[in-house]
């Protein structure tokens, strides 16, 4: 079996007005912090002071959001702390241990398109194989409670091009489709739970996602059929 990790995406209603960078920042600090348990490669994170060349505390609140909004100003010199901004941080590993965990996260939000809470992962550090799938599927349970999603998904890059639809977004391994229970009417896939009040997190396969795998490419795609045809797959970048 191969394994190439796996990307979680979660996406977020925009919002009606600017939001200030200190909203923004305290959002993403809570996602981070509802998945923190879960694995230690996704805890302890970074986030990287390029002038310096040196990673620092993502809990450093007010050290973090001023370089994020020095980042902006680069490309938009007439941004005023309220608005699109986007932060990005690192797992807190050795060189050698970032060969096999190597971890990154991402967070933009605060103006007129959706947010995008990212995680990039290539290996869990303290999980057992089998259990890969209870670690990702936990993290958009907790990710749901920090903030309701307008869609999410975790699959590896290498899926993409095999996606049912070029149009549309993926399922790959997992996806939360919200507002709706299909909890009953998916026996083909491993998973379908509802969260109450949220919706039916899908979980295709319970082995470590394989790219390279026909039976798991085609548990994919038939649940991007399955939710194209109900009006529940999303076109990309909406």
């Amino acid at each position: 079996m191969s394994y190439a990790g796996a990307v979680l995406r979660f996406v977020i209603p925009p919002v009606k007005e600017p939001m200030a960078a200190e909203i923004v920042y305290d959002q993403w600090i809570a996602m981070l912090d509802a998945i923190s348990q879960e694995d230690p490669v996704l805890s302890q994170w970074r986030y990287a002071d390029d002038d310096r060349g040196v990673l620092i505390d993502v809990h450093d609140r007010a050290r973090v959001i001023q370089l994020g909004i020095n980042e902006v100003r680069e490309f938009n010199h007439n941004y005023n702390g309220s608005g699109l901004i986007s932060f990005t941080s690192y797992g807190n590993f050795s060189m050698e241990e970032k060969k096999y965990h190597y971890t990154e996260n991402g967070f933009s939000w605060g103006g007129q398109l959706p947010g995008v809470f990212s995680l990039r992962n290539t290996r869990l550090k303290q999980t057992a194989w089998p259990d890969y799938w209870q670690v990702f599927a936990n993290c958009l349970r907790h990710l749901s409670g920090a903030m309701p999603p307008r869609w999410a998904d975790i699959a590896p890059r290498r899926y993409r091009p095999h996606a049912a639809f070029p149009h549309r977004v993926w399922v790959g391994w997992m996806a939360l489709v919200p507002e709706v229970d299909l909890s009953d009417e998916m026996p083909f896939v491993a998973l379908a739970e509802y969260l109450p009040g949220i919706g039916t997190l899908i979980v295709t396969t319970k082995e470590p996602f394989d790219p390279d795998n026909d039976e798991h490419i085609k548990l994919a795609r038939a649940t991007e059929v399955f939710l194209a045809d109900r009006g529940l797959l999303p076109e990309r970048g909406l």
